[in-house]
């Protein structure tokens, strides 16, 4: 346990934060090297919108509390103890915790690698979601598309392409690394 560091804690919103941490005995390659832990206190909801992702899937696991999951249109409520769920590329999901209940959520991303740390870095880089502008250019750079209600993935890449080229106008730019 001694080789796990917290390389960043990030705010998410009221009573949430996000450790960004590492485990330096896992080599670069594993899943198990990076994670970021959603911490939250019940004060405020942790509720993220319906997306997916094109080049990468993700785990999550859930290490105190329960979390309710929507994978493709199906609801999955998780309790501390179940196995990490494999979220596939591709897949639409959406997660919501539970109002006064304090949760801890882990998410590793697959490929291995800091790309996921860094997309957070970015997307919260303002001490909490931007603008929506902001939040729009980091999905666009990131290789995160909102779920459109039309149900159509082509729909969800034309909408961040034109909307993700329209932000770098208006929102800040894609910091350098997870300490700028």
């Amino acid at each position: 346990m001694g080789s796990i560091k917290i390389l960043k804690t990030l705010r998410v919103g009221k009573g949430i934060t996000m450790d960004i941490t590492i485990n330096e005995a896992e080599p670069e390659d594993s899943i198990n090297r990076y994670a970021m832990d959603t911490i939250c206190t019940g004060e405020e909801v942790l509720d993220i919108p319906a997306h997916w992702h094109k080049d990468h899937a993700e785990y999550l696991h859930v290490i105190e509390g329960r979390v309710e999951i929507t994978l493709n249109g199906d609801k999955v409520l998780m309790k501390a103890g179940d196995p990490a769920v494999r979220v596939s590329r591709r897949a639409v999901h959406s997660i919501k915790g539970f109002r006064d209940e304090r949760l801890v959520l882990r998410e590793r991303p697959d490929p291995a690698g800091m790309y996921k740390a860094l997309f957070f870095n970015d997307v919260l880089s303002t001490g909490m979601f931007g603008s929506f502008w902001h939040v729009v250019r980091a999905f666009h750079d990131w290789d995160t598309y909102l779920a459109l209600p039309l149900y159509f993935r082509f729909f969800d890449e034309v909408f961040m392409m034109i909307f993700g080229c329209i932000a770098r106008l208006f929102a800040p730019p894609k910091p350098k690394g997870l300490f700028c």
